[in-house]
């Protein structure tokens, strides 16, 4: 049974909304009255449904009449029907009905069942690229954010649960499965719910305190395992800062428990979790891991660790405040160098103290200092020593892009700055179901150029100037990836999640930025459906790539209309979308990704 949760109706939306669409559908540009169907709303709509989606460009700079144009290309809002669960352990309370009903797109917050069955999808549009047969995208997040009526404290809280996207070998016949990872914390949960505690909190998170007290006191946070897929040494693991890897087979998508206990080598100074972003060289295939060290040690450690699961050393990652706690959640690698950006969201030892005790959680001792400096630190790969430290002006961040080295070894980090307030940011993560997003909770990008030589900053340039959207989730070609140290160029693009002003109220568009964009040239812009929003996207290159954007884009991304996930594959180069499948249920909204060939 599913029960309907509509502020307007699709169906309501006129003619003249479809046909501002189509307008901007370059495939659809040329409607005329030599078309087969006649020109109504309802052909219209037929239309604008079999191509789905429009891809636009935006403009490199501002004109006189930016306003207008944008005014143009804006989607009707997104006022769409989303079938949820009317029945059920599923079904959601009245407060979460109502907050779907303002915003369809937090209908993918929605929990998901754990079942590693395999479903059979449906190709609804174009046919699977050959280079795309036989691979597989994992997606990484939390498989429910809530247990029953009782909200986590924290979007980060939400228990892991991982997802396949299996392309077929032959066909390309797509089938999707999920699970969730089955963490002690996981475990804990789900004991109290047999026993009919639904809104109970098992388990202390390292926002979410457990309910009862007694499962705080001199406990330390549990690992949700929730925030990014990689595969290592041929194993499947989940990353999370909140523990040691998780290992999930691949073959049943089942957890098989902490994948620490595989690392071989001096496991003295191993830090006591990974952090989710512990970055593999393109070319080597070695590991550089960090995370909070194993208490009663404070900071964090780093780690390098060969392809077989050595640890071949570790050491301090030096912290602006030794006794000071920091979330160092990213970092970017060139073929020399790891370089971290250290934000000063952080907490005391006097402000940690009340959840080392537990009766306050960790995440909500953290606060965000506007007056403090935001920190560089560059490490050296062959035998993590400090290559610099430097001290630059305030700004908070998650993710980087990446990095590399030019001809006079300078190092250029490709960096997000946050526009707006952390604090507001963090506000909307602790409450995912009431969050309303606007630009100030997106970044631009910027090239942070560093001189090893000098040990200073030399400059600090936005990249893809006034017409990039601000954005999150960037990702890089895997072709400049793996030649960046031979080029020694900044990659010609970015490709990132960012939000086009469209009523929907989150991630709505895929951006392929041009980091040398010159006067005449444009970005240019996946834009969804209204009421559909996609997720990270993964790049698959095509054989004998050429050019840097010779590949794919595979990504999922949540139908609110249906309540469930599309697969959807677009060329990289062009944006345009070659392939889309439907399945039969919803991926709550996922982290982090990775891809593995079918050579894999």
């Amino acid at each position: 049974m599913m029960t309907s949760l509509k502020a307007t109706s699709l169906s309501s939306f006129t003619s003249s909304h479809y046909s501002m669409m189509i307008k901007y559908d370059r495939r659809y540009s040329s409607l005329s009255a030599s078309s087969s169907e006649p020109s109504s709303s309802s052909s219209l709509l037929r239309r604008f449904t079999r191509s789905r989606h429009h891809r636009i460009f935006a403009s490199s700079s501002p004109t006189t009449s930016s306003p207008e144009r944008r005014k143009q290309l804006l989607s009707p809002p997104h006022d769409i029907s989303v079938p949820l669960p009317s029945a059920g352990k599923n079904k959601p309370p009245l407060s979460i009905e109502r907050a779907i009903s303002e915003y369809p797109w937090r209908g993918g917050l929605e929990p998901i069942e754990n079942s590693a069955h395999p479903v059979q999808c449906e190709t609804v549009f174009g046919a699977v690229p050959e280079e795309v047969k036989g691979g597989t995208l994992y997606r990484l997040g939390p498989g429910r954010c809530r247990l029953g009526s009782k909200k986590y404290a924290h979007w980060f809280d939400g228990d892991g649960c991982m997802h396949e996207i299996r392309f077929g070998k032959e066909n390309g016949e797509v089938t999707m499965r999920s699970a969730m990872v089955e963490t002690e914390r996981y475990k804990a949960q789900e004991t109290r719910k047999a026993k009919g505690d639904d809104d109970i909190v098992g388990a202390r998170g390292a926002w979410t305190q457990a309910t009862d007290i007694m499962d705080n006191l001199g406990k330390f946070p549990t690992n949700p395992g929730n925030t990014s897929p990689v595969v290592f040494n041929g194993s499947l693991l989940a990353l999370c800062e909140g523990g040691p890897p998780i290992e999930i087979d691949k073959k049943t998508l089942k957890t098989k428990g902490e994948y620490s206990g595989k690392f071989t080598g001096d496991l003295s100074g191993f830090p006591m979790g990974f952090a989710a972003h512990s970055k593999i060289d393109a070319n080597d295939g070695y590991m550089y891991a960090w995370g909070l060290a194993k208490p009663p040690a404070l900071g964090h450690r780093f780690a390098k660790i060969s392809p077989s699961g050595e640890v071949l050393k570790t050491t301090n990652v030096p912290l602006p405040d030794p006794l000071g706690f920091f979330l160092l959640h990213d970092a970017c690698d060139t073929e020399n160098y790891v370089v971290f950006v250290v934000v000063p969201w952080k907490a005391t030892v006097g402000e940690i103290m009340p959840a080392l005790i537990g009766v306050e959680s960790f995440g909500h001792s953290f606060s965000y200092d506007s007056n403090a400096k935001t920190r560089i630190v560059v490490m050296r790969k062959s035998d993590l020593t400090v290559a610099m430290e430097v001290d630059v002006e305030n700004f908070s961040s998650y993710h980087n892009a990446g990095a590399y080295e030019d001809e006079q070894g300078n190092i250029h980090a490709l960096v997000c700055k946050l526009k707006g307030d952390r604090e507001d940011l963090e506000k909307n993560f602790a409450d995912m179901y009431n969050s309303v997003w606007t630009s100030k909770q997106y970044n631009h990008l910027y090239d942070v150029c560093l001189s090893v030589k000098e040990k200073k900053v030399l400059s600090q340039t936005k990249i893809g100037g006034d017409g990039a959207k601000p954005m999150e989730f960037p990702i890089l070609s895997t072709k400049w990836t793996q030649t960046a140290a031979k080029t020694k160029s900044m990659p010609a693009f970015i490709y990132t999640l960012c939000f086009g002003e469209s009523g929907g109220g989150y991630f709505d568009t895929v951006q392929k930025v041009a980091t040398t964009l010159g006067a005449n040239e444009n970005h240019l812009e996946y834009r969804s459906k209204p009421g559909y929003f996609p997720a990270e996207v993964a790049f698959v290159p095509k054989n004998n790539a050429q050019k840097e954007d010779d590949g794919y884009l595979v990504f999922i991304e949540y139908a609110a209309n249906r309540h469930a996930s599309d697969v959807v594959v677009l060329d990289a180069e062009t944006m345009d979308e070659v392939y889309r499948a439907e399945s039969s249920y919803h991926v709550p909204y996922t982290f982090h990704g990775c891809w593995e060939s079918s050579a894999n």
